[in-house]
């Protein structure tokens, strides 16, 4: 409740930084099996989603439920707004519970596994769990069936058990499957089998890693990806290939007929939850429609161009790092990830990848790190001489007498880190944060091109520097409609200004010229600075608002008229001019805004009424604050502040305050 109440009382403090504890040692751990692509690294290991909530429950197996091939025949509505379904091909769609807690199902075209716990004799959990990707054909009811699985549900047995029926919780649909006692047909065969497929020497045992979707017209969103290291393909001679979407990893196959055509079929894929922010689920969505491959920038960029005109999908060439064989004696590691690992110049996820090490590759272990989670390389034709490569996926030999090494300080450039735009300050308005950082990203190539996602657009952009000087030019850009909200326009106009730029604590700076403003940008990713509690004798007090309007022009309030404002337990109260009013503060990134407004009924004067009404209005639409103290004595008083908002025609606007009338 403390740190609530600080929040709603933002207007009294500068914010001040949080800090972070040290990881907790840990010994190296071993390299998992290698028929499992381990594409995760350890801090990605650290963040994935919570366990399973079949782990919760007590399974006690069900001899009338298990070893039976159940077939999916019909659902019931139940009363629900959703239409009956009566399935055709019941042998298509089946589901069949081991004793341990494992099940395999037949979704229409795709094979899936997964776990389950019942408890007999009437409740039961399922949990998806890894499956095929296959495009099944049209008037499939394979999306139909994997919606059963998830919500806990009861199951009960009809017709002397041969109809198994599972009711969904809270009154929802209701299916049936049968017992039948015939053999289930296969799933139809693979597109790909369809194909001749010549193997592309361009093509083959690299890893690409995704950058960017253009929508190319189409009424979809852009995509800049942040991390591309953790969206890649790999694609092997025989006709498979191997993914990492996200915290996802898994396998398919391919047909190419060089020098332009491919299809690819995903195939077994984990199924983890990634997080709300992730692009997952967008990039397997090119598995499954034909289409064209190209290169760009002598090869460095494989360009995917979707069928009748779809988007357009950008990878680029992660360059392979050769590693010295080793001595004889020496520590070795040797990489197991079918698909490859990351090397970095650091041990964790935040340090910039240097390149990737093929699966097989064998190098001599100098070193590893305080955590125990990463191995120092020999790397003598990388800067430096040496490289990190994470201990998951390393397959070690001859370490007892490797070294501990400290990991070097994580220094942050212009190039290779993706940029969020959080703010822009000005002597005249403050410092006026961004709706939605996510939504605003540069990133800066070693090229001297820039990837630029403003809002719902991309831009593909170039940029020169020399010393601190920057000059950066928007070039082309897609036209996509963003929403109402939407900060774009300010977003490039602000870029193709910029100045001067610097570093500085983990923070980018793009100054603009004649004063006009400073650009702060962090990386993409950081979490929002949590603010400190207030000063004690700032709780409970009054503020006036002397002027409001727009940011570079407020007007003063109408003469005689008083408006305060008085924060206190998390709300701010006062006199609107006419009305007394109340309204909740909620906590967004760093500032906050003020929800369910209530007033009195009063009426005054027109242009009283009208101002009232400004007012009110400004205060449901804040994106930002700036407070002033002055030091009186030897205690903190606020004097002044103001509060930035958005205009009815969009346009910024400020309230400046007093804390005496």
């Amino acid at each position: 409740m403390k740190k609530l109440l600080s929040l709603l009382l933002l207007f009294m403090l500068v914010l001040a930084a949080c800090g972070s504890e040290d990881p907790t040692p840990a010994p190296p751990t071993e390299a998992p099996p290698t028929d499992v692509p381990p594409t995760e690294e350890p801090e990605a290991a650290a963040t994935e989603a919570p366990g399973s909530y079949v782990d919760t429950l007590t399974h006690v197996p069900d001899v009338s439920l298990i070893n039976i091939t159940w077939h999916w025949v019909r659902r019931d509505p139940n009363g629900n707004d959703m239409a009956e379904i009566i399935v055709p091909n019941p042998e298509n769609y089946t589901l069949l519970f081991n004793e341990d807690g494992t099940f395999n199902a037949q979704v229409d075209c795709n094979q899936m596994n997964g776990r389950y716990a019942t408890d007999a004799p009437g409740s039961i959990f399922m949990e998806a769990g890894a499956m095929t990707m296959a495009m099944c054909p049209e008037g499939s009811f394979s999306n139909d069936m994997l919606q059963m699985f998830g919500p806990a549900q009861d199951y009960r047995f009809e017709e002397n058990g041969n109809t198994l029926v599972f009711s969904w919780v809270a009154g929802g649909p209701v299916d049936y499957y049968q017992n039948v006692v015939a053999p289930v047909e296969e799933a139809p065969g693979s597109m790909v089998d369809e194909r001749e497929h010549t193997p592309d020497p361009a093509l083959i045992d690299q890893t690409w890693a995704w950058e960017r979707r253009d929508p190319n017209g189409n009424d979809i969103p852009a995509i800049t990806i942040s991390n591309p290291e953790n969206y890649t393909l790999f694609f092997n001679e025989d006709g498979t290939f191997n993914v990492k979407a996200d915290c996802n990893v898994g396998g398919g196959s391919y047909a190419t007929t060089p020098p332009d055509s491919i299809f690819m079929e995903a195939g077994v894929m984990t199924m983890a939850f990634c997080g709300e922010t992730s692009n997952d689920q967008a990039m397997l969505q090119m598995f499954g429609p034909a289409q064209n491959y190209s290169f760009e920038e002598d090869g460095e960029v494989l360009v995917f161009s979707w069928v009748a005109g779809g988007p357009v999908d950008y990878y680029r060439l992660v360059p392979t790092v050769e590693l010295p064989a080793p001595a004889e004696g020496a520590a070795t590691g040797t990489v197991t990830a079918p698909d490859g690992i990351f090397l970095r110049t650091g041990p964790g996820t935040n340090y910039p990848y240097v390149g990737a090490a093929p699966v097989d590759t064998t190098g001599e272990i100098i070193g590893v790190s305080e955590d125990g989670q990463w191995w120092l390389a020999n790397a003598p034709n990388l800067p430096g001489g040496q490289v990190w490569a994470s201990a998951q996926f390393v397959e070690a030999a001859n370490t007892d007498s490797v070294p501990v090494v400290a990991a070097p300080p994580v220094e942050l450039a212009l190039t290779g880190t993706p940029w969020e735009w959080v703010s822009t300050t000005d002597a005249e308005v403050g410092e006026v944060f961004v709706n939605d950082p996510t939504r605003y990203v540069i990133r800066f190539n070693e090229d001297g091109s820039a990837n630029i996602q403003a809002d719902c657009n991309t831009v593909l952009a170039s940029y020169t520097t020399d010393g601190s000087s920057i000059s950066i030019m928007p070039g082309p850009s897609t036209l996509v409609a963003c929403p109402e909200d939407s900060q774009a326009d300010q977003f490039i106009a602000q870029l193709s200004n910029a100045a001067i730029y610097f570093v500085q604590n983990g923070n980018l700076y793009l100054d603009l010229p004649f004063d006009s403003g400073t650009m702060r940008f962090v990386p993409q990713g950081t979490p929002p600075p949590t603010p400190d509690a207030p000063a004690a004798e700032a709780e409970g007090r009054t503020f006036y608002l002397a002027s409001f309007g727009p940011a570079d022009a407020p007007q003063p309030i109408i003469e005689g008229a008083q408006i305060t404002a008085h924060f206190a337990n998390d709300t701010v109260s006062g006199n609107a001019g006419c009305n007394n009013y109340s309204g909740t503060l909620v906590a967004v990134d760093d500032y906050f805004q003020v929800t369910g407004i209530l007033t009195t009924l009063m009426l005054c004067a027109e242009d009283v009424m009208a101002q009232e009404q400004a007012y009110l209005a400004g205060l449901g639409t804040l994106t930002g604050y700036r407070w002033e103290q002055t030091l009186v004595g030897a205690s903190t008083l606020v004097t002044e502040g103001q509060l930035f908002y958005t205009l009815p025609d969009g346009s910024a606007g400020v309230m400046n305050f007093v804390a005496t009338p």
